[in-house]
């Protein structure tokens, strides 16, 4: 069971039920290997991970070279939190072959092994023709079908997305997915060939156009989705939970996760890790790199995962408060790449409106720093009401046009005789009705920034809604300031002059 608890954006944070504990959502499951584990399982969960993910195919293979029985998979890895297993999909993906396993094997091998949330073996899509792609669509649908029968109720059955770049069969994947009963999850596949080389957007498109047509009731898994400065976004698109096994594989290459990206130890004066695992927050390149190979890897494998760990926290926090776009608009400058993550995200207005909350919790300021500021819900949603608004100008004599003022004891009108209508280049017209109410004084926004937002196509659309309010009866006094209020002065000028 999933039980959804806030939401800001389009994400959600939330607690999935498991048969060994309960998830608090956003989660990302740390991949761990069945033969080897460079960094402890109690280590894993010291940093603050309850949840794994492991290879149940490898697992199945190794038994079947040695000729023993399964195992409970929890008691193979020392593990007592929630494991998740995966099919072999992975091995399809990477390796490019069949895998010799059937359907009803895996599908019975993960029951036996008594994982807590199992994967479907489906056909991955990757970067393929496109041929290629409408094929692991199609046979992951028949393979989703044919396996219902099959599954049972004591773990949580995912079920693959698949379509890869190719939005249209997302979507078809996608629709045909939501009329599948049984399955407890939904899984995003493929989109590691994407993220190997930062191409961040892509897979942010790919969740979006499955988030258009999946039940909104069940959670959603992103495969292989291990960098941490994408997590922020693909939560703020839907995705629930997440799994890879970067923090391992970037650290047997000496790489490891920054603010800025991911960076070699032999170019990092020093890395401070987020956790206190070992003892010691910081270690110098130098102690680094004089160490063993098997040291530095287990050390920088930690610190990447405490990375992952803060990233995860602070994600669900300021989902949690309402502020989840100011935690996008500040990771957005940490890469260009990530950046064009952020437009992805902020594009998505279809989504982000239909379940953004217009306040959450503390009332908050809603910052501006720039165009792609506007793009915020909680501005969206105003800008959407003022086109439909019905203005109660009444039996008035006079408009007077404003500029709107940051302070709620300005928002004031004495005169019953006059309406005062706000103009501002970042919520275009406020009547004084709704002068003070959320977020119209609630704007935070540097003066440059308010002047370089003063465009034309700003002023055009102040003057469509001022075509739209004003009566050619109704007397108009503008007072002016600056370059919108001086435009709007010779806007009504313009106006009286051709009567």
């Amino acid at each position: 069971m999933f039980e959804i608890r806030d939401i800001d954006l389009h994400g959600r944070t939330g607690r999935l039920f498991t048969q060994s504990g309960v998830i608090e959502t956003p989660a990302f499951f740390p991949v761990v290997d069945i033969h080897r584990q460079e960094v402890p399982l109690d280590v894993i969960r010291e940093v603050g991970f309850n949840q794994v993910i492991t290879n149940a195919y490898i697992y199945y293979k190794r038994l079947e070279r040695e000729g023993s029985q399964p195992r409970d998979i929890h008691e193979v890895l020392g593990f007592n939190g929630v494991v998740m297993t995966d099919s072999g999909a992975y091995q399809i993906l990477h390796y490019g072959r069949h895998i010799p396993v059937s359907q009803s094997d895996i599908i019975r091998f993960q029951q036996r092994i008594n994982s807590d949330i199992s994967v479907i073996l489906d056909i991955p899509t990757g970067k393929v023709s496109r041929r290629q792609a409408e094929m692991s669509v199609k046979l992951t649908l028949e393979r989703a079908r044919e396996a219902i029968p099959l599954l049972d109720d004591k773990r949580i059955w995912v079920l693959p997305i698949q379509g890869g770049e190719y939005l249209d069969l997302v979507a078809l994947s996608a629709k045909k997915a939501r009329e599948l009963g049984k399955y407890g999850m939904y899984g995003i596949g493929s989109p590691t060939v994407f993220l190997e080389k930062y191409e961040f957007s892509t897979v942010l498109r790919i969740v979006k156009t499955a988030k258009r047509y999946l039940k909104e009731g069940l959670p959603v898994h992103l495969f292989g989705a291990g960098h941490p400065l994408l997590i922020p976004y693909a939560v703020a698109l839907g995705i629930d939970t997440f799994d890879s096994a970067s923090y391992i594989l970037y650290a047997r290459d000496g790489r490891i996760f920054t603010d800025l990206g991911v960076d070699r130890i032999d170019r990092v004066n020093r890395i401070v890790c987020p956790c206190n695992i070992y003892g010691k927050r910081s270690y110098s390149s130098e102690s680094l790199l004089s160490m063993s190979s098997e040291d530095r890897t287990r050390i920088l494998a930690t610190y990447n995962l405490c990375y992952i760990w803060r990233t995860v926290e602070e994600t669900r926090e300021h989902l949690r408060e309402g502020r989840l776009w100011d935690l996008l608009e500040a990771y957005s400058k940490h890469h260009p790449r990530i950046y064009e993550a952020y437009l992805e995200v902020a594009t998505a207005q279809d989504l982000l409106l239909s379940s953004s909350p217009r306040i959450k919790g503390v009332v908050r300021g809603v910052r501006v720093y720039d165009a792609t500021s506007i793009l915020n819900p909680k501005i969206r949603y105003y800008i959407n009401k003022i086109y439909k608004y019905n203005f109660k100008i009444n039996n008035r004599r006079k408009v007077v046009l404003r500029p709107l003022p940051r302070n709620p004891e300005e928002c004031r009108n004495n005169d019953e005789n006059v309406y005062v209508l706000y103009y501002d280049p970042i919520l275009l017209i406020v009547p004084e009705e709704l002068c003070g109410v959320y977020p119209t004084i609630h704007i935070h926004a540097p003066e440059n920034t308010i002047n370089q937002l003063t465009t034309s196509d700003v002023i055009e659309k102040i003057r469509q809604l001022l075509a739209k309010i004003l009566d050619p009866s109704i007397q108009v006094e503008v007072e002016a300031s600056g370059r919108l209020g001086y435009e709007i002065e010779n806007y009504i000028k313009t106006v009286k002059n051709s009567r």
